[in-house]
């Protein structure tokens, strides 16, 4: 594996840091007995801890669990490159890459909530994190869906080279799921695919660790309660939109 594998959803951080990254640790992994299932698990686990971490009163924790958490989204990529490379791309591969990043995704916005609630006592921190969270499972949901309706129109007996399983890499919250713009039937809705996109890009995570260290992790918490479900909502309007 010469190059880090890339995708078109990938952001500018995402192609030009997390892939050389993330292709540098597969080239690793690959010289080990691991397997790309057990490579996202341990990932998804990091994911937790980071939750585990900004859950916690304090700075210190907040900061840590920040950095663990842009961890993980650059360790994301190495289940998927080992599969590929070892050809051991599968459909359970794809479903445990989805859910284990929106395991992740609602581990930390709900966490997040309730360690700025015990930094403040403000209870609109708690309904944030919850309402992120919330939105994180609908989106979750609708990925696993979506995926699911691909596959049975488009049957294949054997896993697709561009991602983990048949349905392609990673269906998860900062990943497109809606399919092509280009293919839309009409001009809103291609607009809506592209503003889907623009909703998933990973690059915010980069000021994560940022707001940690400047104290203003309330902002990334707004910033998620609103995206998140204004990503949700998207979503809901282009499934209903697209015929069976």
């Amino acid at each position: 594996m010469s190059e880090p594998f890339a995708k078109e959803t990938d952001g500018f951080m995402a192609r030009h840091f997390d892939r050389k990254v993330s292709g540098a640790i597969s080239r690793l992994l690959l010289k080990t007995p691991v397997t790309p299932n057990q490579i996202t698990i341990a990932v998804t686990l990091v994911g937790v801890v980071s939750g585990v971490c900004l859950a916690q009163p304090g700075y210190g924790p907040k900061v840590w669990g920040a950095f663990l958490f842009l961890l993980t989204s650059i360790l994301d990529g190495c289940d998927g490159e080992v599969a590929r490379a070892r050809k051991m791309t599968s459909r359970l591969g794809g479903w445990l890459d989805l859910w284990g990043d929106n395991i992740v995704h609602v581990a930390v916005f709900y966490s997040l909530g309730m360690g700025l609630y015990k930094d403040t006592w403000n209870a609109l921190h708690l309904y944030l994190g919850q309402t992120a969270a919330l939105g994180t499972i609908i989106s979750a949901s609708i990925a696993s869906y979506q995926t699911y309706r691909k596959a049975r129109r488009h049957p294949s007996p054997h896993p697709s080279p561009q991602g983990r399983g048949s349905e392609g890499e990673g269906s998860s919250l900062f990943t497109s799921v809606v399919g092509d713009a280009a293919r839309a039937r009409s001009v809103w809705q291609a607009r809506l695919v592209r503003w889907s996109d623009a909703l998933a890009r990973r690059d915010f995570i980069y000021v994560i660790p940022v707001l940690a260290l400047i104290g203003h992790l309330e902002w990334f918490l707004w910033a998620c309660a609103i995206g998140v479900n204004i990503y949700a909502l998207v979503l809901v309007v282009l499934l209903r939109a697209t015929p069976e």
